[in-house]
């Protein structure tokens, strides 16, 4: 399946300030791990709890009342419950940087202390060594960090092991030998200098990582979305402070999705209606590979809407159509047809003023009127498109088709939102293909087995017809012929604002669906051998 530009998942609404976003990144990326951090400690010290405690038990015979007060083991005990608390406290709700800069260092030097009080009921030097040795390096290697924040959180950790081995040989012990206290505070500062140094390396790594993700003034955020042609990702500029989507081109692509990326993204800035997703920039990286810059979506496109919400109402078809004609309208004129128009390819947007903004996606498969197909053996007699979606002549003469295919694979798609079903079903493509060409359309109403408007169910029937004669002209005339319809009602800003309100989840129940017959269809290159079985 070919790869449409733009894939966004659902974002906020709201205003969008880029510093903001990248600082939430960082954020919620210090979550994740100091969540990983606590459930960590939670598990080890659990563990070390119950064995310690059934050993104890089992094998020297102390009471099981013992094992919840006997300092030797409560200290566990408290420093597991302490780290199940920071754990969910880390897992439930979004924290600032600050909090969560205090639950790092104030919570892991809380369980620190409990697990060095365990190793000083015990006269253990060796556990005291072991637990600050493993606590520190294991907070290195997961929390990210500066190499400076991490030297003066693991000099706090590791302070105190001197004097409590110093405490322990004189009370516990009854040693008055000096050198158990020199090797705590040795392997302390062998602690300390370790974890330094992996955060010094990770945290370089990290930045490295991150400088690599830029793309002269964009900062490359999190993957949006990839395709056969390439990758999207969600970018923010350095200076404009907006959210952006970047599609960067694969290495691995030929010479001939090189020049088909290139010319949809300059056919693309040529086309300036609202209703066609906008394209900000373009260029190349320093390793050569091709990318452009385009406007971030806010929503969901038509594929995600059709699993969610199943049929739309009339009046909202209309209002949807009637967009994606204007868009057309303007590819027509410039003599651009799109060849790709399928569900996935058109973007419902939410946006202040427009609370159903559609957006046409994906000029990847665009051709210019008059001109013809590649002419290389390979690809003579080549269709190209999404068979769900396809016109009858795009399937048998696929280097003649007009304006009046991308109407028809229109028709389609107002077919699906009215209807909730496919044009044609098939199990293979070549029966799809085989359905455009000799099946009649069922009406809409006829199969749904319900009534619709008339006059809408008129306007698809037509867009549908077998023959391009037989359908509108031109994108325009369609349009006026949709707004002509009377039947179904108007669908206006406040019935789009109630949607958007009440469905707030269904961006986040939309998922690709796995089924290559899915209302997304699929794009695909059918020879002229499959030509000749279907025509």
């Amino acid at each position: 399946m070919e790869f449409s530009p733009v894939r966004p998942h659902l974002s906020s609404p709201h205003s969008f300030d880029a510093t903001s976003l990248v600082s939430d990144e960082a954020r919620s990326f210090l979550q994740e791990r100091l969540e990983l951090l606590y459930r960590v400690l939670f598990f080890l010290t659990s563990a070390f709890y119950v064995f310690t405690s059934l050993a104890a038990i089992l094998v020297v015979g102390v009471p099981w009342t013992d094992a919840l007060v006997e300092p030797a083991f409560a200290f566990h005990l408290v420093g597991a419950l302490i780290s199940l608390v920071l754990w969910q406290v880390c897992r439930k709700t979004p924290l600032s940087l600050r909090t969560l800069s205090w639950l790092d260092s104030a919570g892991l030097l809380g369980v620190l202390v409990l697990l060095k009080l365990d190793a000083y009921y015990d006269a253990d030097p060796i556990s005291l060594l072991l637990v600050t040795n493993g606590a520190l390096i294991s907070h290195a290697v997961i929390i990210p960090g500066s190499t400076r924040r991490t030297l003066w959180i693991s000099l706090l950790g590791a302070l105190p092991d001197g004097a409590v081995v110093a405490v322990m040989t004189q009370t516990r012990s009854h040693s008055g030998s000096p050198m158990p206290t020199l090797d705590a505070v040795l392997w302390s500062g062998v602690s300390v200098v370790m974890a330094t140094l992996v955060s010094q390396v990770i945290y370089g790594l990290r930045k490295q990582v991150q400088a690599a993700r830029k793309l002269g003034q964009y900062t490359l955020l999190k993957l949006l979305g990839a395709g056969a042609m390439g990758e999207v990702y969600l970018a923010s500029h350095a200076l404009l402070r907006r959210r952006t989507a970047i599609k960067l081109l694969n290495a691995n692509v030929d010479g001939h999705g090189l020049e088909r990326f290139e010319r949809e993204v300059q056919i693309t800035s040529q086309l300036t209606h609202p209703n066609t997703i906008a394209i900000y920039d373009y260029g190349r990286t320093a390793d050569g590979l091709f990318y452009y810059v385009m406007e971030h979506l806010e929503g969901l496109d038509l594929d995600g809407l059709l699993q969610s919400s199943g049929p739309q109402p009339p009046s909202r078809v209309i209002h949807i159509l009637r967009q994606a004609c204007g868009a057309l309208e303007e590819a027509h004129g410039l003599g651009l047809l799109h060849r790709d128009i399928k569900p996935a390819n058109l973007f419902l947007c939410r946006r202040r003023g427009v609370p159903d903004l559609l957006k046409v996606l994906d000029f990847g498969l665009v051709k210019v009127v008059g001109t013809s197909e590649e002419s290389s053996p390979q690809r003579v007699h080549m269709v190209v498109g999404t068979p769900l979606y396809m016109a009858p002549e795009a399937i048998i003469s696929p280097g003649r088709v007009d304006v009046r295919a991308d109407l028809y694979s229109l028709g389609a798609v107002g077919y699906a939102l009215l209807t909730g079903c496919h044009l044609f079903e098939g199990r293979t493509s070549v029966e799809i293909c085989s359905h455009h060409l000799h099946t009649p359309p069922t009406p809409p109403d006829v199969r749904l087995g319900r009534e619709l408007p008339r006059d809408l169910c008129d306007v698809l029937m037509r867009c549908l017809s077998k023959h391009p004669d037989c359908r509108y002209a031109s994108a325009r005339e369609l349009r006026q012929a949709l707004e002509a319809c009377a039947d179904a009602g108007k669908w206006t800003e406040e019935d789009a604002e109630r949607w958007w309100e009440a469905n707030g989840s269904v961006m986040e129940q939309a998922r690709p669906r796995k089924d290559p017959l899915a209302l997304t269809g699929t794009q695909t290159l059918v020879s002229s051998e499959l030509i000749g079985r279907v025509a």
